[in-house]
């Protein structure tokens, strides 16, 4: 294969790949799923068709034998730096207090937005960050010390220019024992998420740390050993100035909710619909909003976290990127004012898949696992009947968890604006886009907004829609509730996530590591046998459904990705490798990520073992070739790149190739050589 051949295939991979943008604030947005079609599908806009073989998906509740939930939370290590302080004045007062921001119809506001000048820029964020050598093998660590007078709990919005991905932020209270911790690469992927789904602005460069339940946070950053503080730009312009805990114990939020709603936990034939729904933090332009949402089962069983809520709670990629959830957030017992011992926080924000202000659906993936704890709802994609009993399950103004029982009384049309309350009219079910619910027991308030609705079918309970509003309160309980019908956001594209297709595209088979050549037979008896280890080709494709490229050495393998799986693009031989050890070559390891579909390949032992201990959703496949540490003989570095919007890396020994990836494609981030490997055999 010619050098030349190189980078035209590669040019045009990466082209397709980056076309497919998904999120972002627009009506009926889709983003590919695993294994689904490109986002330029046709999308459904004539009347409500049912979609043939799957209407209805029990709710599921996996056995989550040995896995590992990733929220991002650890005990610090002994030993902090010392801090610069950023130290701002006293809040207004009428800034203070969350129920007077509470318009209905809206999430409620939780935190507000207050600038911070000292920190504003890279080059004042330079001057707090004092780095210092780290301890127990750290690189250089710095931290600075935030504090909003009042706060029950501050996030962080750290604006991110350049970022080490082998780089570590923390974050907790001076003080305190506990702390969180993400590495850059998770902070690269955030970005790189709002980034591919058009936010190219300032918000969509910064990410969010999870709330810090103290009026003081400290920000630490450890860069990798040898780095220098050059290679880190960032900045903290502003942060949410949080009026309730972010765990709410014994807090401003705890039984502020109406005086006729009812606690969940007096209703334990609830409890599958209960562990499906958490409460929602998330920020927009610094404010901090709290809804409610319902984690959904898909046809396949397969514990994907898709995550269903209201799109006029999240309706761009940025503020899913912000999204922190909390699970089994109800009380102890009936009627308790304590918070159950089993409540969990789960940070790591969301990928807005699906968004329609129509049917004010949004539809998420969770970015790490749902808890052990957690169930996932059953739905419904046909509309429930007249007068057939319903229930929600809902988070009203951020209180513990409530449920609501009443009557489905038909489809409606609805609009609302924020100077005005809805205005609602009668529909039929080929038009309305809205299911009407009344309630004979308990309501749902600001808070509520996207919680799901229950339909009662043959004895299980089904969703059915999602939470936008209504005039129902404790005062007017006759009051009319819409919600968003699923069954109209399902065959609009929920179906290609939820119920995808038999044939979709299954992952890549695990290739066995090459068998070694045998010893040639000897030329005389006086010549000793000499085992000859050839370099064998290393063929490439790129996935067009997860917008990665694979790479095996195997054949055979090669042979079953051409013949069964269309959606894998073949661009011949990238390079060459050994089949077997030799010299100085050594294996390089492959991984196989079992959430995205994608393929991991290094020669560091460390790394890869530093990945299988930290993901549990990477799956070692063993070696996949040989390759050398070191530059020597007609050894060619290999250079890795890391592309934080798809989060997959690509492998190249081309010199052209590098450079039009670093000229045309920012997205790619350059990681350096990873090893040395050969354009010949």
């Amino acid at each position: 294969m010619k050098a030349w051949f190189f980078p035209v295939v590669l040019s045009a991979a990466i082209a397709v790949g980056l076309s497919a943008c998904g999120g972002g604030g627009s009506d009926g947005v889709l983003s590919s799923p695993p294994g689904g079609p490109d986002a330029s599908a046709a999308r459904s806009t004539g009347p409500v068709e049912e979609l043939a073989l799957m209407t209805q998906v029990e709710t599921y509740q996996p056995a989550f034998e040995g896995r590992v939930l990733k929220t991002g939370l650890r005990s610090p290590r002994n030993s902090r730096p010392e801090a610069s302080v950023v130290r701002l004045g006293p809040l207004e007062a009428q800034k203070s207090a969350p129920a007077a921001l509470t318009v209905p119809g809206t999430p409620v506001m939780i935190g507000t937005a207050r600038q911070l000048a000292a920190s504003a820029d890279v080059q004042r964020m330079r001057a707090l960050l004092k780095f210092k050598p780290g301890a127990g093998g750290d690189g250089p660590v710095a931290a600075v010390s935030f504090t909003s007078p009042g706060a029950a709990g501050l996030r962080l919005g750290l604006l991110v220019r350049e970022l080490p991905g082998n780089a570590r932020v923390r974050g907790y209270v001076q003080g305190g024992d506990t702390a969180f911790e993400f590495s850059g690469q998770e902070i690269l992927e955030t970005i790189g998420r709002n980034r591919d789904a058009g936010d190219v602005s300032d918000a969509g460069r910064t990410w969010w740390t999870p709330a810090i339940d103290s009026e003081e946070a400290t920000l630490e950053i450890v860069l990798p050993v040898g780095a220098s503080a050059d290679s880190l730009m960032v900045a903290v312009p502003q942060l949410s100035h949080v009026f309730v805990k972010a765990q709410e114990l014994d807090t401003l939020m705890i039984g502020q909710s109406g005086s006729c709603e009812v606690d969940v936990s007096c209703h334990p034939d609830a409890d599958p619909q209960s562990r499906a729904t958490a409460k929602m933090n998330f920020v927009a332009g610094g404010y901090s909003y709290t809804c409610s949402g319902t984690l959904l089962n898909d046809s396949q069983k397969s514990a994907t976290p898709y995550f269903l809520t209201a799109h006029h709670c999240i309706s761009t990629q940025t503020a899913a990127s912000s999204l922190v959830t909390y699970w089994s957030y109800r009380s102890t017992s009936c009627n308790a004012r304590s918070v159950s011992p089993d409540v969990q926080q789960l940070a790591g924000g969301a990928t807005l898949l699906y968004g329609s202000s129509d049917t004010d659906t949004s539809f998420l993936r969770l970015n790490n696992p749902a808890p052990q704890s957690a169930s996932f709802a059953g739905w419904s994609a046909s509309p429930p009947q007249f007068g057939q009993p319903i229930s929600g399950v809902h988070h009203p103004l951020g209180d513990l968890q409530k449920i609501s029982l009443g009557d489905f009384t038909g489809f409606m049309n609805c609009t609302f604006s924020l100077t005005s309350t809805f205005s609602c009219f009668p529909a039929t079910a080929a038009t309305g886009k809205y299911l009407s619910a009344k309630w004979s027991l308990g309501t749902v308030e600001s808070g509520s907004s996207g919680s799901g609705l229950f339909a009662a079918i043959g004895g299980s309970r089904y969703l059915v829609g999602q939470l936008k509003g209504g005039g129902a309160s404790c005062s007017a309980p006759s009051g009319m509730n819409g919600y968003g019908r699923f069954d109209v956001a399902y065959n609009a594209g929920l179906h290609r996530w939820l119920s995808p297709a038999q044939g979709s595209v299954p992952a890549v088979p695990v290739a066995q590591a090459p068998t070694p050549a045998p010893a040639p037979t000897p030329a005389s008896s006086a010549s000793p046998a000499v085992l000859v280890v050839p370099r064998i080709p290393v063929h490439r494709f790129y996935n067009f459904a997860t917008r990665a490229h694979f790479y095996t050495p195997s054949s055979a393998e090669r042979d079953y990705v051409l013949a069964n799986l269309p959606t894998y693009a073949y661009e011949g031989v990238a390079f060459y490798g050994y089949a077997a050890q030799t010299g100085n070559a050594h294996p390089v390891y492959r991984l196989y990520n079992r959430n995205n579909r994608r393929h991991f390949y290094t020669m560091a032992r460390s790394e890869r073992d530093s990945v299988l201990t930290k993901y549990p959703e990477f799956t070692d496949e063993g070696i996949s070739w040989y390759a050398q540490w070191e530059s020597g003989g007609t050894a060619s570095p290999m250079y890795r790149f890391y592309n934080p919007s798809t989060g997959s890396h690509f492998y190249t020994l081309s010199e052209v190739d590098k450079a039009i990836v670093l000229k045309d494609h920012p997205t790619f981030l350059l990681e350096g050589i990873a090893y040395y490997a050969w354009m010949t055999q």
